[in-house]
């Protein structure tokens, strides 16, 4: 019976993390390779004519090609992404219902704890704590050896933190209406679900939207790591199945619906009826906003 359901639940969490999709983005087809418009100074400016000359005047702008614009800029969202973001959410759907329906059955989620809770004990380190956020540590090593994220600095920022503090809310919110006790009897009531299995796939599928494109063994990597920590988690009794199953595919979903958004806005960004322009001048400096109906 044990045999068994390590294997059940190893295939459940399988189902969290392979709906891969690896698409590389061709640098010559991103909008920065096209001319775009960035606007000028006003005519009457002291400093319009030396516009383009770095010691006095850097430009800024999302449509246009110039060095000073790479670091912050839209670029080209991945084609189709919207179909390919209903594709990848059957995964974490799938394993979201898998949770919800082995809650709804007491007995052999029951079964299933017994037969898992080897480590109930802790007599055994597994680093959940700690590994819970690996594979953002992967993502940080990698550049070392000229594996560069997909998108730039500036957005990985939005990216992460939106990622994390959607996944957050959802599992509080889900904690403080559902009020399940924890295997171990701890006093506290908030085991349903995981916010530690949610933490983990959060950071293994950032990790494969920006690094998956170079090896798949890189998500797999990530996705491995997620899935131990979540499997950590009952084998030390502190969840349910139940519990990091849907823990899983909150942290996948968010993900996948933050990277959603992203290719959103920058579809509407690299469409060129929207220019953000920020300039700076010597003594000032201003924004420049211009949309084409």
């Amino acid at each position: 019976m044990k045999a068994k359901a390590i294997l059940l639940f190893a295939c459940l969490l399988c189902l969290s993390h392979f709906c891969f999709a690896h698409i590389v983005v061709d640098e010559t087809d991103s909008p920065l390779s096209e001319t775009g418009f960035c606007p000028e100074l006003p005519v009457g400016s002291q400093d319009s004519t030396a516009l383009p000359e770095k010691t006095k005047t850097t430009v800024v702008c999302n449509s246009g090609v110039s060095r000073y614009s790479n670091w912050y800029s839209f670029e080209k969202p991945e084609a189709l992404y919207a179909r390919k973001f209903l594709t990848k959410s059957i995964a974490p759907v799938a394993t979201a219902a898998l949770g919800i329906g082995i809650l709804g059955m007491s007995d052999f989620e029951l079964q299933l704890q017994e037969s898992l809770n080897w480590n109930k004990d802790l007599k055994v380190p597994m680093y959940d704590d700690q590994l819970r956020y690996a594979p953002i540590a992967i993502g940080v090593i990698l550049p070392l050896f000229g594996k560069y994220p997909k998108h730039k600095f500036l957005h990985l920022i939005p990216l992460l933190s939106s990622a994390y503090l959607l996944a957050d809310g959802v599992v509080h919110q889900l904690k403080a209406y559902t009020a399940i006790a924890r295997p171990n009897g701890a006093r506290e009531h908030d085991a349903f679900p995981s916010q530690h299995s949610s933490m983990a796939f959060v950071a293994a599928t950032l990790l494969h939207y920006e690094f998956g494109d170079y090896s798949p063994w890189i998500s797999i990597g990530g996705y491995t790591l997620a899935g131990w920590v979540a499997y950590a988690r009952v084998a030390q009794n502190h969840h349910w199945t139940s519990d990091v199953l849907t823990g899983a595919a909150i942290g996948t979903l968010s993900t996948h619906i933050v990277y959603l958004s992203y290719n959103f806005l920058s579809d509407l960004f690299t469409k060129n009826n929207l220019t953000i322009c920020p300039y700076a001048v010597e003594g000032g400096g201003g924004v420049y906003l211009s949309y084409s109906f």
